[in-house]
């Protein structure tokens, strides 16, 4: 391969590569409350990053969730200070019963009557919401949450379309009257939907004023859906590039070359199509030595510990479970080559971008991924990395080799994948765009 240019998708505005923050010089901090089902997630570190990135541009952020995660909950915000900033609704510790519902129902029914919300508390209980969000009780505890931790949020910001759904509907009745921001990331645009009315979103297409989808694949699917394209724009995740070291990853001699994919043991992650295609690799080329790590919890890891018998790979082949960040990074640092082929589960569901990727590519792993979702906006096919179509073992099973014994490429697209997610996929400039957008909305 030759000279080469990274190209910076058309996706990507003069906004979000050279932000334009004249919005610093307001008066006032931009005050953003963040809303979500669930928070601190460990799994939603993106959420987090972005709260950081808009803090360090002068906004003040506070956090309203629905209930505190039961398992694997996130000790980030508290060790950077946001513990204090997150505020649960009264529902937040257990499923209560009748008598408990009626007593939370009333608390905040009241407190909102006290806060001249009566005409919203008196349409949420009379008027039959089709496919509301919430039980009633629950929808007023919500919106007394709003009322005590986001009286005076310029805007309320939620992440994933059911998080956004509650808020829109809360400003149908009324009780919220903040403008409102929702991200969309993948789920909430497949699986979630599957089964449901096709008037699921109509209300929050209405009633929120900023749809901000993570590719350009899900702003067409939205708009697809009945969204406004007027209000529906792509902001994509960022990730902190100097948190991650570039390193070339050339083929030591004498030392195996290695394979390696992080993420969670669930069906659309592909890791069945890893292990195969590996396998066939060893089949293929006995001269060379290889190895490959799977990293990540999930539902299927037992299922990844049978196939790696069955594929006769226990020497090759280490599922490793769920690790610790630094041990993760460990071994991202002695791979060759980053494997992630994504899937369209049975369910529906579906990727959005993975900021496993994002982390590889910045540490100068090249990536062999798939042709899926919003993966192709993220991996430049053939200078980056290799894409192939989705389940086709085969065609992973070259793209591994192709790397192998084509001299140089993995450092080039290594290379070529860290400018990528400098240009494009930096936490400090997503911050930004996001930071722009959100002033918009109060100007």
């Amino acid at each position: 391969m030759g000279e080469f240019q990274v190209p910076v998708p058309e996706s990507v505005s003069s906004e979000m590569q050279i932000p334009k923050l004249q919005a610093l010089t307001a008066e006032r901090a931009l005050r953003v409350t963040y809303f979500l089902l669930s928070f601190p997630e460990l799994t939603q570190t993106f959420v987090f990053n972005e709260m950081r990135h808009l803090q360090a541009l002068g906004a003040d952020i506070n956090v309203v969730s629905l209930q505190a995660p039961r398992d694997d909950m996130s000790g980030l915000p508290e060790s950077y200070g946001f513990g204090r900033r997150v505020h649960y609704v009264d529902a937040r510790m257990a499923k209560p019963g009748k008598l408990e519902r009626m007593r939370i129902a009333a608390s905040s029914a009241l407190s909102l009557l006290g806060a001249g919300k009566g005409q919203g508390v008196w349409r949420l209980l009379t008027v039959n919401w089709r496919d509301a969000p919430l039980p009633r009780w629950l929808a007023l505890a919500v919106a007394d949450g709003f009322r005590r931790h986001a009286a005076d949020a310029d805007v309320i910001h939620s992440h994933f379309g059911p998080a956004g759904r509650i808020v829109a509907h809360l400003k149908a009745l009324g009780l919220v009257k903040t403008r409102a921001t929702t991200v969309f990331h993948g789920y909430d645009v497949t699986q979630y939907l599957d089964g449901k009315s096709s008037e699921t979103y109509r209300q929050l297409f209405e009633k929120i004023d900023l749809l901000l989808p993570i590719s350009d694949l899900w702003r067409l699917r939205l708009i697809e859906m009945g969204a406004p394209s007027a209000k529906v724009e792509t902001l994509r995740l960022g990730i902190d590039c100097e948190d991650f070291d570039y390193r070339p990853r050339p083929v030591a001699q004498g030392k195996p070359i290695r394979f390696i994919t992080v993420g969670r043991m669930t069906e659309k992650k592909g890791h069945r199509y890893t292990l195969e295609a590996f396998a066939g690799l060893v089949a293929r080329r006995p001269d060379l030595a290889t190895h490959l790590d799977l990293i990540g919890n999930g539902p299927e890891l037992e299922e990844m510990h049978d196939l790696v018998d069955e594929l006769g790979l226990s020497a090759q082949a280490t599922v490793h479970g769920g690790l610790p960040h630094e041990k993760v990074r460990d071994l991202l640092n002695r791979a060759n080559v980053f494997v992630l082929p994504s899937v369209t589960a049975a369910d529906g569901d579906m990727e959005g971008i993975p900021v496993s990727i994002m982390e590889a590519m910045a540490m100068g792993l090249p990536v062999v991924s798939t042709r899926h979702s919003g993966i192709p906006e993220l991996v430049a096919d053939g200078i980056s990395g290799v894409l192939v179509a989705e389940r086709d073992t085969p065609a992973l099973t070259d793209a591994f080799e192709r790397l192998i014994d084509t001299p140089g490429l993995i450092v080039r697209m290594g290379l070529a994948g860290r400018s990528i997610i400098e240009r494009n996929y930096s936490a400090t400039l997503q911050g930004a765009a996001l930071r722009t957008r959100l002033e918009r909305l109060r100007s």
